[in-house]
């Protein structure tokens, strides 16, 4: 989860980790965690997981308090987009952004035409998820989750990702302690959860797990693995802000609807600077983060794929102006 930007909303919430969550368990109602830590070691192992990774990694870990805490107080902002915008894409963070971009330039170009995905936006999530890798979370991973498995509000999910955790100590022999991240279980400076760390991570050379924590490349290769495989595609860019004029109306807006882009033209739909959008056989969407008093954005397809990384416009749309700024 990146805090450089207040209002960034973590890869956890994109996962629908924190969304439509049922009511916090009561702690009267649960078994004492020795009881439910035996239960949940025996269900790892029936998972396939060895015993000595399983009791290595859980024997003795407890409930934190400090994740607790977190995950029952989580503030809730209410902010406009331009301030989401503001404290997401700070000056420093593009001119760090834009020194990545020269620094990383060889292994960005190589991991881009690797996988199809340009390089800015590579570095745009990066940036906003762990602020180039400078604030990646240092909670353990797998206590974390035993935590909020335990006796957190999607007790089920996250003993799901406990044990997908589990796993990945158990096939890369990386241990316990070297799993850290977000107080929510994202991990490393991509901050994926362990069941993306196990779909979705990729070694730079193609050799051994991913280090997601410590090698920049694999970081790179990892971010564009999860992009590539949600549907990326290289012939596009995420999207554009527009000007909508006065014939687009409500039914025309959010991402269940796309016209071609002659569509929109026809409707008045003009770049943000007053001249005509391309002339290209392609789809897009509309969407207003704000709603209709706020900015418009026509977005294509790979728009949808940031959109599965984060389920938040908010996010999605900062991460392609992002790109933009960093190009």
């Amino acid at each position: 989860m990146a805090k450089l930007g207040v209002f960034v909303i973590p890869l956890a919430v994109a996962l629908g980790l924190f969304t439509g969550c049922a009511a916090q368990n009561s702690r009267a109602d649960l078994p004492p965690y020795d009881v439910w830590l035996q239960q949940t070691e025996s269900d790892a192992i029936t998972a396939g997981i060895s015993p000595a990774t399983v009791h290595a990694a859980l024997d003795n870990s407890e409930p934190n308090q400090r994740v607790i805490d977190l995950d029952q107080k989580q503030p809730e902002h209410t902010t406009t987009f331009d301030t989401y915008v503001k404290h997401t894409l700070t000056p420093d963070r593009i001119r760090i952004g834009r020194n990545m971009m020269h620094e990383y330039a060889d292994v960005l170009d190589e991991i881009s035409r690797r996988y199809g995905v340009p390089p800015q936006v590579i570095v745009a999530l990066w940036g906003v998820e762990s602020s180039f890798g400078r604030d990646s979370g240092d909670f353990s991973v797998v206590n974390s989750l035993a935590t909020l498995a335990y006796e957190g509000r999607r007790a089920e999910l996250f003993k799901k990702e406990l044990i997908e955790s589990l796993k990945i100590i158990d096939q890369t022999h990386i241990r316990p302690d070297q799993l850290r991240g977000s107080w929510a279980g994202a991990m490393g400076q991509c901050q994926f959860m362990p069941s993306t760390y196990l779909s979705h991570s990729a070694s730079y050379t193609g050799q051994g797990a991913a280090d997601i924590w410590h090698n920049t490349r694999d970081v790179f290769a990892s971010i564009a693995n999860y992009l590539q495989s949600e549907g990326w595609r290289a012939d596009l860019t995420w999207g554009r802000e527009v000007d909508t004029g006065d014939e687009v109306t409500s039914t025309d807006i959010g991402l269940n609807t796309q016209k071609s882009l002659q569509e929109w033209a026809n409707l008045g739909v003009r770049n943000v600077d007053g001249s005509a959008l391309p002339n290209k056989p392609l789809m897009a969407s509309m969407v207003q983060p704000d709603g209709a008093d706020g900015r418009s954005f026509l977005v294509y397809d790979n728009y949808r794929v940031i959109m599965r990384w984060n389920r938040s416009t908010y996010f999605a749309t900062t991460i392609g102006l992002f790109a933009d700024r960093i190009r």
